[in-house]
């Protein structure tokens, strides 16, 4: 009976001493860690006299070299990750010979993009780096401290924020929301949770309540009376404005995660075929072409603006039956608003 305890005692020494004798220790990510966002930070501790190179391979086989300094062991580096399962490697060389290699599976969840399957993403947790332990390892180079205001008041020169060094990603897109902007960071990630995660109360410090709508109207009123109208859009009723925003910046008006015919298609996907409403309805010469025209158009009722789903149709709140923009139940209300006669 003693042998298989004998066995794995051994087991756990051998591993221990292998752990010991590793030149690549990666603090961050955590391996099966669960992203919402499509940027994340590699932190690598190395042992300087084993390393004298070292590089991160993405998911798309893209190479990131990290320039080394030998009186440095601590190095982080932010990456893009794909849409779902990613998986990287973190490879470190000695005189150009491949000494160890760390590997790390991830995933990229958002409900809207295809590749990101909710069952698969039921693998991986949720890991958050700001945490004191982590921390410490940080502090010989950056100033883990936050000095962003707190006040609503930017500072002139938003690079002199603590986030920016590290983060800056994050406002590399188009379009880019004010607080994420002005680095007003701690106006959302403040800490604090809500329903739907409130088992993460206390891990992490810059922790952002979910569902986050409570958070969304301390700017955005009008948050509030969406939640009042007659008929609700889900996402809006479930409090959750990132399903279709990214707070922080997008390529594409209103901060949304893809354009909007894109976006409303995603899970109305039986409108994907461009046409809609009334199917007797003949466009163009030919009757069986049938249906309204969802997109490549331009509207008529909002000069300079494409036609879209939400041409017709308020994404947030309507007092019209099928979120329709107008009032009642009697669906042809919305058509005057292009059709005069």
């Amino acid at each position: 009976m003693k042998l298989p305890y004998i066995l794995f005692l051994l087991i756990v020494a051998i591993c221990g001493i292998a752990n010991e004798n590793s030149s690549i220790k990666i603090i961050q990510p955590i391996d099966n860690s669960l992203y919402a966002g499509h940027d994340a930070t590699v932190v690598v501790e190395i042992d300087t006299t084993k390393i004298d190179k070292l590089e991160v391979v993405l998911n798309s086989g893209k190479t990131i070299n990290i320039e080394l300094n030998k009186t440095k062991a601590t190095y982080c580096k932010a990456i893009l990750l794909d849409v779902g399962e990613n998986k990287i490697a973190v490879n470190g060389y000695k005189d150009n010979n491949l000494s160890e290699s760390v590997k790390r599976n991830l995933y990229f969840y958002a409900d809207v993009f295809e590749g990101s399957d909710e069952e698969e993403s039921e693998d991986y947790d949720k890991n958050y780096f700001h945490a004191n332990d982590n921390e410490e390892k940080c502090k010989a180079c950056h100033d883990m401290t936050s000095n962003v205001p707190t006040d609503g008041e930017a500072y002139e020169d938003v690079t002199i924020t603590t986030c920016y060094n590290c983060h800056q990603a994050k406002i590399s897109s188009k379009n880019t929301h004010a607080p994420a902007a002005n680095w007003l960071c701690l106006e959302c990630h403040n800490g604090k949770s809500g329903e739907y995660n409130m088992d993460q109360r206390g891990i992490a410090k810059y922790l952002v309540r979910d569902p986050v709508a409570r958070t969304c109207g301390q700017c955005h009123e009008d948050v509030e009376d969406w939640f009042m109208q007659d008929y609700t859009h889900g996402p809006v009723n479930d409090g959750r404005c990132v399903r279709c925003h990214n707070p922080h910046g997008s390529d594409y008006e209103f901060f949304l995660r893809k354009p909007i015919w894109d976006l409303c298609t995603t899970c109305h996907s039986e409108k994907a075929n461009g046409k809609h409403v009334i199917p007797a309805i003949g466009f163009g010469r030919s009757p069986t072409r049938g249906g309204h025209p969802t997109k490549d158009r331009k509207d008529p009722a909002r000069k300079g603006r494409d036609f879209y789903c939400s041409s017709c149709h308020n994404p947030h709140g309507s007092e019209g039956i099928f979120l329709l923009r107008m009032k009642g139940s009697f669906t042809y209300g919305v058509c005057q608003r292009c059709h005069q006669k």
